[in-house]
């Protein structure tokens, strides 16, 4: 019995997928697009609260496991009103934020009125009064996906306190009463798809977090802005048609938080519905980050002005690029700032997603204090991690419109895409899809990362659509390994021999190579290197100055290098 159902679970998957397939295949032409105000006013997608005064801050360090994730919900459902617990990971992203915060006048508060370090049960009987009918939730343990996000959707729906059941016996003497117990249910597909048809409209309808046990982050952030929170495995084809069901049920271009199992099979899921996916599974304290306004400044506007070129030179942009990851960014960033504390006279691009200028703009601020001749684009893919080429017409519409408005907020001018090279009709088929982007004047082209080969399938590949330049990234330094143990000096030299080789010629697509630095094999110090390595004959731009270079020099027509 188990096998035909798995037998009959994945045929509908397949007969969805194949009817999404031909829907996606018959890509109208893009619409007239949307006035700059009517981007403007897509803008602000989340509530946004006024800080208290004064922040509780919490050490992670201090907490155990079941104490954390209920510090973390806690935050949450406080944050409904003010915004006013912070938990502190010793990152050095977090000690920015701390001290951003005192700039701004709030107070940081690190004890109880003892004086004694903050610990749970200090801050359980604190904000206890921000508790609905001081409430708690019971769930068996935090390490199941069930129990773990059913007891975060519950504190959603009822402003309860979920708490596992070593916890119980605390939160009891400080006054709270059982309001719900799940501990003792088992929390399969058939329980959570119950749960969700019977509570769904209590969430919102164009966003999801999908988070496992493992994970800390995005919970609060889920319990204040009413958030349904879900995880099942990728490899489980009944599960995933659940999953496809719950996004069905979101408008189009509708945002997916946390991460996955299997990132193609998850994030191909999320496309075929029009939606982008932020990983962040380990983004913290946004519940209190997304109101705290601590920066009016944007990005730059890509270069716009003519581009001076050598003609006996080969031009590249090196992009160092995981930047469809909030989580990079929010928990340091570490590359980008010890490669901007070489001072070296090379320039580098680095994607970005725009969406924390709206729910973290002080990453925005820590980045920008110490830009120097860094170029900053979007991350895959513009608003968030999606396959365009899974996505509809209508789909692709709303994808685009929201990249539009985000990448307008941000300040943020070319974008990243990020998809596979399937069938021979590809190229034919991403020029219609890249006019949903370019008919926007404040999208000035982008990069493709195409799968396989590392994002270096497109070969460097270009792209003109509405005039306006898409280069595929022509060579990727990313350790076939992807072990980053594995890469030395050695090897970096020989890729450098790879670039020293190009040709120069600024007329055609040969003169130029977008060079895709994978950041969890090749550190700062591995692409100092490998930059010491580059010859006479090769010059870096930044990937804007590339990209006009391009625009300007070559034939406004689909090319590949020779």
């Amino acid at each position: 019995m188990a096998v035909i159902k798995v037998a009959v679970s994945f045929i509908l998957m397949m007969v969805s997928i194949l009817f999404n397939t031909i829907d996606s295949a018959l890509i109208l032409k893009a619409p007239e697009p949307k006035t700059e105000q009517e981007l403007v006013e897509m803008n602000g997608k989340f509530d946004e609260y006024a800080l208290a005064d004064e922040i509780a801050v919490v050490k992670s360090s201090s907490l155990s496991t079941a104490q954390l994730h209920s510090v973390i919900a806690l935050q949450g459902i406080v944050s409904r009103d003010k915004p006013q617990i912070f938990i502190d990971f010793g990152r050095a992203s977090n000690g920015y934020a701390l001290a951003e915060l005192e700039k701004a006048g709030h107070t940081l508060v690190y004890n109880d009125e003892e004086g004694k370090p903050w610990k749970f049960d200090t801050l359980a009987e604190k904000f206890k009064s921000y508790i609905a009918d001081s409430g708690y939730i019971l769930y068996a343990t935090c390490e199941d996906h069930g129990q773990l996000n059913t007891a975060t959707n519950l504190a959603t729906i009822n402003g309860w306190l979920p708490v596992s059941a070593e916890l119980e016996e605390t939160v009891v003497e400080l006054g709270f009463e059982k309001r719900a117990d799940i501990s003792g249910d088992t929390i399969d597909l058939a329980y959570m798809k119950k749960f969700y048809r019977e509570n769904k409209e209590h969430f919102r309808n164009d966003c999801l977090v999908h988070l496992y046990y493992y994970a800390n982050g995005m919970r609060d952030f889920a319990i204040q802005q009413n958030i349904f929170i879900m995880y099942v495995e990728d490899s489980d084809y009944e599960g995933r048609l659940f999953r496809d069901s719950v996004m069905r049920d979101l408008r189009p271009s509708s945002i997916i938080f946390g991460w996955c199992q299997y990132e193609v099979k998850f994030t191909e899921s999320a496309s075929r519905f029009g939606h982008c996916v932020i990983p962040s599974d380990h983004s913290n304290n946004l519940s209190l980050l997304a109101s705290f306004d601590v920066t009016d400044e944007k990005f730059e506007a890509p270069y716009s002005g003519e581009v001076e070129l050598d003609p006996d030179k080969h031009y590249v942009a090196i992009v160092y690029s995981d930047g469809d990851n909030a989580q990079w960014i929010q928990n340091g960033f570490s590359e980008y700032h010890t490669w901007q504390s070489y001072g070296i006279d090379v320039p580098v691009s680095w994607t970005f997603p725009p969406l924390l200028s709206d729910i973290s703009d002080v990453d925005v601020k820590r980045t920008l204090e110490v830009s120097g001749n860094a170029t900053f684009i979007t991350g895959p893919t513009g608003g968030g991690y999606a396959r365009i080429s899974k996505m509809s017409s209508e789909e692709l519409e709303a994808f685009s419109d929201y990249t539009a408005s985000v990448m307008l907020e941000s300040g943020l001018g070319i974008m990243t895409l990020l998809d596979e090279i399937k069938g021979v009709n590809f190229d034919a088929d991403m020029q219609k899809r890249l006019a949903y982007f370019s008919r926007y004047d404040n999208i000035g082209g982008g990069i493709l990362q195409l799968d396989p080969d590392r994002y270096s399938g497109g070969d460097g590949r270009v792209y003109f659509s509405n005039d306006k330049p898409f280069v595929s990234v022509g060579f990727s330094l990313w350790h076939p390994s992807g072990d980053a143990n594995e890469v030395n000096n050695e090897w970096l030299a020989e890729q450098a021999k790879i670039i020293n080789a190009k040709p120069a010629d600024i007329s055609t697509i040969n003169g130029y190579t977008v060079i895709n630095v994978h950041p969890w094999t090749v550190g700062p110090d591995d692409l100092a290197y490998f930059v010491s390595q580059l010859d006479d004959g090769v010059e870096v731009v930044g990937i804007d100055e590339l990209l006009a270079a391009v625009e300007q020099n070559i034939p406004h027509k689909f090319a590949k290098p020779d």
